[in-house]
């Protein structure tokens, strides 16, 4: 129903321009994000988790700035197609995926964590520790590092005969057992994305339920429980990270319910017959995706008074009371 014509001008539009826009623009805020979680400090365990989630976005606008420069036809008059496609295909398309599975599965864990603080604020200080925050930010890490390395065994990087153009050029070399390979890969990252997706959507719920229970609970008594009690900055902190969890919810619905059609639509994936609208409604999905990557920074910026003072005075020299004086 689409005209091919028509998907390549959407796709030019979404590759070439939207996602590298996107792209360089997220890259710099989430350079700002790093260096002032480095500056805080990590006594705050959250900090070490959104340390995590900023680098892994980075990771993600990267790749995604990488296809806006293969998909230049220029690059098409110094580089073979073949090589390019191999590029895309085994370098930025993996690597994107392994960095959208990593920021998933720590911002399932940062809602978790935050879900357990409300519901169980006595307990969860001793369970979630810095250390033991860190060890699950580079468990993360490591896991899907390892889960993705099958992927680039099955599709190789080197040169190769086309016998059509009769030339030998740097393509796609696929390994004897490709196939198992990516299965195996294509697995792991659909439940892995299936299942942070579905922790973070309870956790927001069970988030919003437990405040919702907590304010109950103070306007129908005057007495003070320690269990029940959240202070002024930890509300603040709870409700940056349900914005956080409902920015990851509404722009990767699209690409969970993408990744469960392929499971079940054997053609519709980079290699089938449905190549090319694949490609297309992937464009989309990228756009989502540098949305998600690069929106933090204004998410920290409204919600964080710490990470706002700290912001101004590391880029503008000037603290926020300073700032509010110049604008006035």
């Amino acid at each position: 129903m689409i005209s091919e014509e028509l998907m390549e001008t959407f796709m030019g539009i979404n590759l070439a321009v939207m996602s590298s826009l996107l792209g360089f623009a997220g890259i710099v805020f989430n350079i700002m994000n790093i260096t002032v979680f480095i500056t805080v400090g990590f006594s705050d365990t959250t900090n070490i988790s959104l340390l995590g989630l900023a680098v892994a976005d980075i990771g993600v606008l990267f790749t995604e700035i990488g296809y806006s420069v293969t998909y230049n036809p220029l690059i098409l008059q110094f580089i073979p197609f073949e090589t390019i496609d191999a590029v895309n295909y085994v370098v930025l398309g993996t690597s994107h995926v392994l960095f959208c599975r990593i920021a998933g599965c720590l911002t399932a864990f940062i809602t978790f964590e935050r879900f357990m603080c409300v519901a169980f604020p006595l307990h969860v200080k001793a369970i979630v520790t810095p250390t033991r925050t860190i060890l699950v930010v580079v468990g993360t890490y490591v896991t899907l590092v390892a889960s993705t390395l099958p992927q680039y065994l099955a599709n190789q990087i080197a040169p190769r005969f086309n016998p059509q153009l009769n030339v030998t050029v740097v393509g796609i070399v696929l390994s004897p057992n490709a196939d198992q390979l990516e299965n195996f890969t294509l697995t792991v990252n659909i439940v892995v994305q299936v299942a942070s997706f579905v922790l973070v959507a309870a956790s927001t719920i069970g988030l919003v339920r437990s405040l919702a229970s907590v304010a109950k609970w103070r306007s129908s008594t005057s007495s003070s429980s320690q269990s029940l009690h959240i202070s002024g900055r930890d509300k603040q902190l709870v409700k940056m990270v349900l914005l956080i969890s409902v920015v990851f919810i509404c722009c990767s619905l699209p690409t969970v319910i993408g990744n469960l059609v392929m499971v079940f639509v054997k053609d519709f994936n980079v290699k089938g017959r449905n190549k090319k609208l694949f490609e297309f409604i992937v464009t989309i999905f990228f756009i989502l995706d540098a949305i998600n990557s690069t929106i933090n920074i204004f998410i920290y910026l409204r919600m964080s008074s710490k990470f706002r003072e700290k912001f101004w005075s590391i880029f503008l020299c000037r603290s926020e009371n300073n700032l509010k004086g110049l604008l006035k």
